[in-house]
């Protein structure tokens, strides 16, 4: 008996090392193959796929010239294979081991392949990879190409084996239970296998989503330093081309369950944990890839897509309810899930509709509060009539406009009431403000506050205003920034000229040398060209210290920066030290040299715009927000424009004036017609599709002129004899229109 245990423990062992020199041959890390090699031995485990064997088999299969027994044969060992591998996590995670070769060869890091000159180098097809990041790719070792081989061959054999494919997904999903307990088994190896099955090009087919969505809720349900490491991996592991079809695939599942959910009338958890794992591949994606200042790259700020391509056309939809979307987003106490918590799947539209709609949750709560409330609380600080009042009053004239437009804002910043709706009123003349006054005080206001007398220093090379340095009178800066959040808070577009950096800063994110180009685009040139200097001699002659000088706006005096205290003037800018000079250069003149006049303004905006709302806006779709659409498609507003009064889209006088617009008025004068007939020359962040304007017929005197409701975004045209008188008389209108109930 003990020569019989000890014989039966030498084939064990033999077993072992031989399963363990086949698996090391196949490319198993080591440690991995040993403990494979023991489950295999003792038969808890399935080997994993011979992926050579596998397609030779799946070819023999199509082989027409084999008999009807030798090709079931060959179709039974293709669906035991798929069945055995793809439904066990040992098998499937040691399947698909990438050559160390391989892996070098996919971020670029490899050889030139001597690829002609028309072809798309890696790294232009894909993001360039840290040390840290290309250390989890090597640590996965997963072969894509391979994988999507096998998928590809068992796709060719038709729908029944595609079926046994999804079948020993859900199967494996099963065996491996929820995400906490999964990673609590499987460990690291489970972000492996979460990455096979995503690359299965059949799950993009709504038949095969319930499967998707069991995988989907494993990987939403995996617990935060697990998802933290599937960011890695994916970051790591995707080309562009694979993560756009990952993208793709989870958009079209999300975008089925809203139209599902809309139908039912409830949100199911599948959509929760779709847009989670769009979470996921957002936070892969959305890590900046920074060329680095030794080359002067700017950085761009997506891994793999630009960020607009996560957004989601169901939920950006007319059919859409933004409005319910965004209740249970303020209700988180009755509700678990909010696209609002997902911002990047709405567009910027979107984002404005859903502010709009607190702007006037919020007015209309304030106004609330002041007709039916207590005058009294602080008549301390103001008049007992303007607490009373439920309206931001502001009377202005035109040739006082900022002094009193100053004068009345700090009154009211101080009485704490500047959320009341807002009302504006031109003195001496007749308009009543129902949103027209306003529009055009907006427009009349911006050039006056960021101008020189405010504070603003202006660049005519980038056509931008930026914050004058020096000791300047913080409480003007932030009246700018109540202006812009004022602006913003009513719905309204500015003609305002702050660079792209200003948004950066006011959402909180980090700047760069590439920042500086829309500030001072002198100054980035130069830092261009000493960072591309090939030697010394071409650094010295710059001549640069570790210093930085500019004129006090205020006194007009010339002051000098140290910036590396205590001896940068005496220090000198060379090969070694080139970057961190641009570096420190680049963060004293965007954020050091402005702090103060720029904390100011960002408090006067956030008097009025602050919180998750604003937050969900990026940098760009902040800057759209606030000053429009940058470009007036007249087309678009003609397509969505009514005509009333028995004026008809037909009518010879419709189409002489749209006729007119078009051809004969330029773009300047196009920008005084809208002025004219809203109150604004700049479109909505949705664009001009999205104002509804109105004509209509208003006398038949030739001599008249076209006159406008701005309010109400309503044009009266005489009916003109002809299209010359149309054109004359409306071009006279347009460039002489200023004020309302003018005679």
């Amino acid at each position: 008996m003990p020569r019989g245990r000890g014989e039966e423990r030498a084939a064990l062992t033999r077993e072992v090392r031989d399963a363990f020199a086949r698996l090391t041959r196949q490319g198993l890390d080591p440690n991995d193959a040993a403990a494979l090699a023991l489950k295999l031995a003792a038969g808890i485990a399935e080997w994993p796929l011979d992926v050579p064997a596998f397609l030779g088999a799946v070819q023999r299969c199509k082989d027409a010239s084999l008999r009807s027994g030798e090709k079931l044969s060959e179709h039974l060992g293709v669906s035991d294979a798929i069945e055995r591998v793809f439904s066990s996590a040992d098998a499937l995670n040691s399947s698909f081991i990438a050559p160390s070769e391989r892996r070098e060869r996919s971020d670029g890091s490899g050889e030139d392949d001597g690829g002609d000159d028309d072809s798309l180098s890696s790294e232009e097809t894909n993001p360039p990879l840290d040390p840290a990041t290309r250390r989890v790719r090597d640590a996965l070792k997963l072969d894509f190409d391979e994988l999507l081989d096998v998928y590809q061959a068992v796709e060719s054999l038709g729908s029944l084996f595609v079926g046994i494919l999804l079948a020993s997904f859900a199967r494996l999903l099963e065996s491996l239970g929820d995400g906490p307990t999964a990673w609590s088994r499987a460990g690291h190896s489970l972000i492996r296998l979460v990455l096979i099955l995503l690359e299965c090009p059949a799950l993009i087919e709504p038949a095969h989503f319930d499967v998707l969505g069991s995988l989907l809720k494993l990987a939403a349900s995996l617990p935060t330093s697990a998802k933290d490491a599937l960011v890695r991996c994916v970051r790591a592991c995707y080309t562009r081309e694979r993560f756009t079809r990952t993208l793709a695939v989870v958009q079209q599942f999300v975008t089925v369950r809203v139209f599902d959910a809309r139908r039912r009338g409830g949100v199911d958890a599948s959509l929760e944990h779709a847009t989670s794992f769009l979470r996921v591949l957002w936070r892969a994606n959305a890590a900046a890839v920074r060329g680095g200042a030794e080359r002067g790259a700017d950085e761009r700020p997506y891994a793999f897509v630009p960020l607009a391509d996560f957004r989601v056309d169901a939920v950006n939809g007319e059919g859409f309810d933004a409005r319910e979307d965004y209740r249970r987003w303020r209700r988180p106490d009755l509700f678990t899930f909010s696209f609002c918590d997902f911002p990047f799947v709405y567009d910027q539209v979107a984002k404005a509709r859903i502010l709009q709609l607190e702007s006037a949750m919020l007015q209309a709560h304030v106004f609330e509060h002041y007709a039916l409330g207590s005058p009294f609380d602080r008549a301390d600080a103001c008049a007992v009539s303007d607490l009373a009042c439920p309206y931001l009053k502001l009377d202005v004239r035109r040739d006082c406009l900022l002094a009193d437009t100053m004068r009345q804002l700090t009154y009211h910043v101080r009485c704490g009431d500047i959320r009341k709706p807002l009302r504006v009123r031109f003195v001496g003349e007749e308009g009543v403000d129902e949103g027209g006054v306003q529009k055009e005080f907006f427009q009349l206001i911006a050039p006056e506050v960021f101008s020189k007398r405010v504070g603003f220093e202006w660049d005519d090379e980038t056509n931008r205003c930026w914050f004058a340095k020096g000791k300047q009178p913080w409480a003007e800066y932030e009246l700018a920034g109540v202006i812009v959040g004022l602006a913003v808070y009513n719905g309204h577009a500015l003609d305002l000229r702050l660079p792209k950096v200003a948004y950066k800063k006011l959402m909180g994110e980090r700047i760069g040398l590439a920042d500086l180009r829309d500030v001072a685009s002198w100054h980035h040139n130069a830092a261009l060209c000493l960072l591309r200097c090939e030697n010394e001699d071409e650094v010295a002659s710059f001549g640069f210290s570790f210093s930085a000088s500019y004129v006090d706006a205020v006194t007009g005096e010339t002051e000098c920066v140290d910036l590396l205290p205590p001896c940068g003037e005496e220090t000198r800018v060379t090969m070694a030290n080139r970057v961190e000079y641009v570096n420190r250069y680049v963060e004293w003149y965007l954020v050091d040299s402005v702090a103060a006049q720029f904390d100011a303004f960002r408090g006067g905006f956030e008097r009025l715009c602050s919180g998750r709302t604003v937050r969900m806006f990026r940098p760009d779709e902040l800057e759209s927000l606030v000053v429009g659409a940058p470009s007036l498609d007249f087309r678009a507003l003609q397509a969505n424009c009514s005509y009333e009064d028995g004026l008809g889209v037909d009518d010879a006088l419709s189409r002489w004036f749209w006729d007119v617009v078009h051809v004969d008025l330029t773009e300047h004068q196009r920008r005084r017609l809208l002025c004219f007939a809203t109150g604004c020359d700049r479109a909505p962040v949705a664009g001009l599709g999205s104002v509804p304007l109105a004509l209509s017929v208003n006398g038949s005197d030739d001599a008249r002129l076209p006159t406008a409701h701005t309010c109400f975004n309503h044009l009266m045209l005489p009916r003109y004899s002809c299209r010359e008188v149309l054109r004359e008389r409306l071009t006279t209108a347009i460039e002489n229109a200023e004020g309302f109930g003018l005679q």
